[in-house]
């Protein structure tokens, strides 16, 4: 791989966490498996909890999701029609690893509210492997690590 075509598919991988954002914000789920390679799998297991305070209660712990279909489905669940949520991420680390494998670290934060029970302000980091598929970089693997969520009832008083 040239120095051109690695920077040509960091500039490819750089741009899936933003449209994975873009797309579960709107809840345009009709679109999302096109970032996740068929054999994605995805480890959300810490997402709502905080490294301080452990695991919010009330909410399940995830499983992990193994398979395009099972990660979409798991991420739609995540997201009830009345939450609603805003996540943006930095540039990221990326490193091609090959010349179809890559794996990168994009930074992370969300503000997620359900109307009339509570707000939650999150703060880590995806760990991500990537994978070109069909020629294309797809998301092939991800881990969300918290650093930081501060739950709030909706009138933005901390629980």
């Amino acid at each position: 791989m040239t120095d051109i075509e690695k920077l040509l598919a960091i500039e490819e991988i750089r741009q899936l966490r933003p449209k994975y954002f873009r797309l579960i914000d709107s809840k345009n789920f009709d679109e999302l498996p096109d970032v996740f390679s068929k054999d994605t799998w995805f480890d959300s297991s810490d997402a709502i909890c905080d490294p301080i305070k452990g695991q919010y209660p009330g909410f399940p712990k995830a499983e992990i999701a193994r398979g395009r279909e099972a990660v979409v489905q798991s991420i739609i669940a995540g997201l009830p029609p009345a939450l609603q949520s805003c996540h943006m991420c930095n540039v990221g680390e990326i490193e091609i690893t090959s010349d179809t494998t890559a794996k990168g670290i994009i930074g992370l934060t969300d503000r997620l509210l359900m109307p009339g029970a509570l707000a939650s302000a999150g703060y880590g980091y995806y760990y991500d492997e990537y994978v070109k598929e069909d020629g294309k970089w797809k998301i092939a693997g991800a881990t969300l690590k918290r650093k930081r969520v501060i739950f709030e009832d909706d009138k933005g008083n901390g629980v």
